[in-house]
């Protein structure tokens, strides 16, 4: 086994030893919400070479359980998904550099790109359509390495409806004018270079639309791209890596239009028996959009494509910082960890509202914007998303083979518990390495 290899093998159990092999969007959402800066298997959805790191492993989970349940009543987690990545080594018994990776997962939602997606769409003849939920949601990932340890991979996600929706009793009925889609394609490179210092890259394409009438893949030319990159040095001074990180976006979706730059570092480490990160970064946003309007009473976003030939455009900047930091031990048992980790984020916010828009927001709904002005903006404090400030939770590690995440509801201690009220866990999911 060669050098690169080695690199390689000790990246997929914990970048050398600090972290965890096989990690789980729950751990991630208990601890620091964000896997910028540490390497886990819920990467390879921002570089699909990373599959070669976490081959021959099964996924799964109930996915984020964030809807207000009521007192007595029960609901179940709506979006669910399951997936496993395998690999076959084509090299010589002493080095299995090449090899191939594959993997595929059902259910995901994208949501990095469907906060794009309205709630309702009001079409040419004034109708209101409700966007509907997409059910082809899949992952597919093809991968590899090269003789010398380098990774490469290639990732497509396709999420669509085009001519159904979803009933209140579940089922799936004939709707002409219901159109949803979402698709990614992107490609990703994993360069180990020398056994302290790694170098990822990826750059993807994405499409983005919605009816109410069915679009063709290049209708309107609203093409997404983006960009990701990012290097972990070892530094043995701190048991750990320091890690600089990179993320451009430009979201070109109908009656929106986005530009995102991201640019930090951070510091992961081993502690006895457990595992810290923390991480600062610099963000600067610009939203434009005309005829986005957002109803405060029913929480609910909707687009007029009524108007795309007489723009009116509202633009919103966002420029500051985030702090976030994430931290793990096993207690009592060896099989049982503690997670508890948060981000803050902390922005002066421009507001530009087009003339022709303001007398069309009133005290109930508005644009990305109400009025012109600054103010200063940061996450949510706690509504349970995993953009909020806190997060906890603990995982089962069963001989390194399952392991269980589990993300504690933020609001567990603050209930009355004689009235049965609210939901005990907001994600759990599980891996399985064989």
């Amino acid at each position: 086994m060669n050098l690169k290899t080695v690199a390689a093998v000790g990246t997929a159990f914990g970048i050398l030893g600090v972290g965890s092999a096989f990690a789980t969007f729950a751990r991630i959402e208990s601890m620091g919400k964000n896997t910028t800066y540490i390497m886990d298997d819920v990467s390879i959805f921002d570089n699909p070479a990373n599959i070669n790191l976490y081959s021959n492993y099964l996924i799964g989970e109930f996915g984020p359980y964030t809807d207000r349940v009521e007192v007595g009543a029960n609901r179940d987690p709506q979006h669910p998904n399951f997936g496993g990545i395998f690999s076959i080594a084509i090299g010589g018994d002493n080095n299995p550099d090449p090899r191939i990776s594959i993997g595929g997962l059902f259910g995901r939602i994208n949501t990095e790109l469907f906060q794009y997606l309205p709630d309702v769409v009001i079409g040419d003849n004034g109708s209101k359509t409700n966007v509907p939920e997409t059910v082809t949601n899949f992952d597919g990932f093809l991968g590899g390495t090269l003789t010398n340890g380098n990774a490469w991979g290639l990732h497509v996600y396709i999420a669509a409806q085009d001519g159904g929706d979803k009933g209140e009793d579940g089922n799936y009925q004939v709707k002409s004018d219901a159109f949803a889609s979402v698709v990614q394609a992107d490609g990703g490179m994993n360069f180990q270079f020398t056994n302290y210092f790694d170098l990822e890259f990826s750059l993807a394409l994405a499409r983005i639309q919605y009816g109410p009438e069915h679009h063709s893949f290049f209708d309107d030319g609203n093409f997404s791209w983006l960009v990701k990159s990012r290097a972990f040095f070892t530094l043995d001074a701190i048991n750990g890596e320091l890690v600089p990180a990179l993320n451009l976006k430009f979201i070109d979706a109908p009656g929106l239009d986005e530009k995102h730059a991201q640019v930090g570092i951070g510091i992961n480490v081993a502690l006895d028996r457990g595992f810290f990160w923390m991480g600062a970064d610099f963000i600067w946003n610009k939203r434009k959009a005309h005829d986005w309007i957002f109803d405060a009473i029913s929480k609910t976003w909707t687009y007029d494509s009524r108007n795309e030939d007489n723009r009116h455009w509202d633009e919103r900047t966002d420029v500051g910082g985030m702090i976030s930091f994430g931290i793990e031990r096993n207690i009592w048992w060896d099989w049982f960890v503690i997670r508890v980790g948060g981000q803050k984020s902390i922005l002066y916010t421009k507001c530009d509202v087009n003339n022709k828009n303001v007398d069309k927001y009133n005290d109930k709904q508005y644009g990305i914007c109400k009025d012109d002005g600054n103010f200063f903006s940061t996450n949510p404090l706690a509504d349970g998303t995993s953009k909020d400030h806190v997060g906890f939770g603990f995982g089962i590690n069963i001989e390194e083979k399952l392991k269980i995440d589990v993300t504690v509801a933020e609001d567990l201690l603050f209930r009355n518990p004689f009235q049965g009220e609210g939901r005990l866990f907001s994600r759990i999911s599980a891996t399985y390495s064989f």
